[in-house]
Order: structure tokens, then sequence, then C-alpha cells
């Protein structure tokens, strides 16, 4: 079946730490739940990409988002892993998110959705000109024929070589629909995730 809007969550090592539960059933959920959380109600299919076999009880506590595993085996990059899940989808549009992002909006994906129509990206861009490539989202046949091009596996390199980027001024696009714009804060090491849970706790379930 032909799906427009896939999301392409990359595990980046974090995805099982816990956090307070926004599910009343449980004391507590992994960031890869809080994640899948917010993609699965504006994705049409999502795809988990893995660079080894995840274990039965990871793939029990997510098959309830109705998600699909892909593993890249040979993959020693996140460029590497996004390539492999843009590969197992059918979709024309991707968003890229990594699941270390417990608090991605809703609605910020549905307007890194909207944006890239007709453009080969749309990428979060702050005032600063830093860019935020692992939360965008991408014309998938664009991506991937860049991807076969480029000799540097690094994703910002990677967005050069598109030729229409629509770039997307986190101020004042995307704060509107995030005021805190907790959808780009990531979990990374113990402190950041110390910093996760006081969110979380502070936030309605």
């Amino acid at each position: 079946m032909l799906t427009n809007k896939c999301a392409v969550v990359v595990n980046d090592g974090m995805e099982n730490s816990l956090l307070p539960s926004r599910f009343g059933e449980r004391a507590s959920s992994t960031l890869l739940q809080y994640v899948l959380d917010s993609v699965w109600t504006v994705a049409d299919e999502i795809l988990v990409i893995f660079d080894e076999d995840p274990g039965l009880s990871l793939i029990e506590t997510i098959a309830p988002f109705g998600v699909k595993v892909a593993i890249d085996r040979e993959g020693s990059s996140v460029l590497s892993r996004i390539v492999a899940g843009f590969k197992a989808t059918h979709a024309e549009n991707c968003l890229v998110v990594p699941s270390s992002a417990p608090f991605i909006k809703p609605n910020v994906i549905f307007q890194l959705f909207e944006s890239v129509r007709g453009f080969d990206a749309a990428v979060p861009r702050w005032g600063s000109g830093k860019i935020e490539p692992l939360l965008a989202a991408y014309n998938k046949k664009a991506f991937l024929s860049a991807a076969a091009r480029s000799k540097k596996k690094v994703l910002s390199s990677l967005v050069d070589k598109l030729s229409a980027v629509s770039y997307v001024d986190v101020e004042k696009f995307l704060k509107p629909l995030d005021p805190e714009l907790y959808s780009f804060f990531r979990v990374k090491d113990e402190r950041d995730l110390r910093k996760a849970r006081r969110i979380a706790q502070s936030r309605p379930r």
C-alpha cells in the first residue's frame, strides 16, 4: 500500500531509558515509547531503525504503535540507518526523528510534513544558522539520490547536496506550535535524562 508520510525513528543508544509514564497503566515509559506516541497520530507509517536485533521485550513494548522494524546491520553511521529506513518504505516523504527526542510535538511533525511538499527537504533552522537535519522531513527519492552521490557520510553534508531545501524558521514557524521548543530537546547522557524526568513529571499525562 502506498503511504504518503513515513516517520523513520533512528535509535541512538538511549531509547530504553525510562521516564515517568504518560500511559496510565504503567509507572514508566521508555524514550522510544514517548517518541512513538507523538508520531503515530501524524504519520501513515512508522519505521524504527536498529543496528542489531532489538530483542523480544522491546518489540513487545512498541508493538501497540503499529510500527515496523528495520535493521541496518552494516551501518556505522546515523546516515546509514536513515538510508536503510527510507529504502524500507514506499512513502513519498519521510520524517527523520531520533529516539532521544521524547517531547517532540505532533504539531511540529505535521508542520514539517507540510513544509516538505514541493521540496527535497524541510529542515528546521535557528536564528544562528544552525540546522536540525535529524529532526526534519525529506523527499525520499531526492534524499536517496543525494546519499548515493555523497562521499561524506554525514547527514548535514548531505543536506547541502539537496537542490531544493525549505529551511523552516524555528522561532517564526515552530515556536508558536511548541512554545518551550522541547521538540528539540534530546537525551544524550544522564544529565539530560534527569532533566527529561523533571520535564515529564511537570507535564499533564
